[in-house]
């Protein structure tokens, strides 16, 4: 699909790119024709114009000779030929064409079958321009050879450019379908990486789910109360498997509408870290946490949902907490600056440095082993990053060793109060 979609890219870019150059030569090479003609037509006119006094048709009969007009030099070879009403020639006039008798005789027979005051001869070779003064005929007569061959080279010469031009527009285009493909190749890749996790993810819940049924099903003569212990166990299961539908329609529902800035009122980021951290430290006291502790700044407000900011701070605390050494600390700090600035940092082993910029993909863990036995499933810190993008906001991380992990959310204060 990927591969047809650059194709099609290709196409397009080709298609559109060759397609104006090719009219901009095509309008390149009409103007210059136009211009060759314009030049011959200018010859044709001197030659009727001085012919008119060099010719003079009362003298003697036309013995066949070419006068050469030595007064008016002409590029493109020309002649002039004065003729009756019954298209003898009466005298002619070369302006530097190598032309005798024949050639004269044969060029007026051509033109007078022609018909028109003006127009070409191809069979010879020659533009012709009629003008009739009096009794007699002025026929001019001007080599085609010099404007067929300028007009070859001009279509050469455009031919030549669009093939080079398009061999670079064909180059042109690879790049850039690689390179607008390539946002799209990397959602494919995520999306079918997503669809991979969260049935992985989904199949360990329903494999217990089954399996607990099956026990029921299979001891259907004992109480309810009998098999409590099955009964849990799926509602333990069923629990896990809602929690994780939910979060995964919450960054769908984002994706798919988009992460947009909140329109709510402002709210106490102060009170609300606050009242987290209070309600995470029976959690952290029964996973070993000696000390969580609290730094938050009085009067800090942002315009948000407070849902979403309340599941922001658990989602960090949580994970504090769960990755913690034993008998470590945790600490929640919240300050005011241009922005406000939420911390939570803990003591312990710092995460693996190549493990940090994929962090904060979703179904990623750095220790995958620890998060399942804890539980996890690698989306609390896509959740999280994807709230604060929703806030126009900023998260990042900091972890080294002797220095534990940080991650710092950075959120645009409000300008009206709580």
């Amino acid at each position: 699909m990927l591969k047809r979609l650059r194709l099609k890219i290709i196409l397009v870019l080709m298609l559109l790119m060759s397609g104006v150059l090719l009219a901009v030569l095509a309008a390149q090479t009409v103007s210059s024709v136009r211009q060759y003609q314009a030049g011959t037509d200018q010859v044709l006119h001197a030659a009727l114009q001085r012919s008119r006094t060099a010719l003079d048709p009362w003298g003697a009969a036309w013995d066949g000779s070419l006068d050469r007009d030595r007064e008016l030099y002409t590029a493109i070879p020309a002649f002039c030929a004065l003729v009756d009403g019954e298209g003898q020639v009466l005298l002619a006039l070369s302006y530097n064409a190598a032309v005798d008798q024949a050639d004269v005789e044969q060029a007026v027979a051509a033109a007078r079958a022609a018909g028109a005051p003006f127009g070409r001869l191809p069979g010879l070779g020659l533009r012709y321009r009629v003008e009739r003064t009096g009794l007699f005929t002025q026929i001019a007569f001007a080599d085609l050879t010099w404007e067929q061959t300028a007009v070859r080279q001009q279509v050469l010469a455009a031919g030549l450019i669009f093939a080079v031009a398009a061999a670079g527009f064909f180059a042109v285009s690879w790049f850039l379908s690689r390179w607008l493909v390539r946002p799209v190749e990397e959602s494919w890749r995520r999306q079918q990486q997503f669809v991979a996790d969260a049935s992985h993810e989904l199949k360990t819940p329903l494999t217990v789910l089954l399996a607990d049924a099956d026990i029921l099903l299979a001891h259907q003569e004992e109480t309810v109360g009998s098999q409590r212990k099955w009964v849990e166990y799926i509602q333990e299961e069923g629990l896990r498997m809602k929690g994780l539908v939910q979060d995964l329609l919450f960054l769908a529902r984002g994706d798919a509408e988009g992460w947009s800035p909140p329109r709510h009122e402002a709210l106490s980021l102060s009170d609300l870290c606050q009242g987290c951290a209070l309600s995470f430290e029976p959690v952290a006291f029964e996973r070993g946490v000696t000390t969580l502790n609290s730094s938050v700044a009085s009067g800090v407000t942002v315009a948000g949902r407070e849902d979403e900011l309340r599941r922001l701070c658990a989602i960090l605390l949580d994970n504090a907490c769960k990755y913690c050494d034993s008998g470590g600390t945790v600490t929640l700090t919240l300050e005011k600056g241009e922005r406000a600035v939420l911390t939570v940092h803990n003591t312990g082993q710092p995460i693996p440095v190549q493990a940090q910029p994929h962090l904060f993909e979703r179904f990623y863990r750095a220790d995958a082993a620890r998060s399942r036995s804890q539980g996890g499933y690698g989306l609390g810190l896509a959740i999280a990053a994807a709230i604060t993008q929703g806030h126009r906001g900023k998260i990042d991380l900091r972890s080294a060793p002797g220095e534990g992990t940080a991650f710092i959310v950075t959120l645009p204060l409000s300008k009206r109060g709580a």
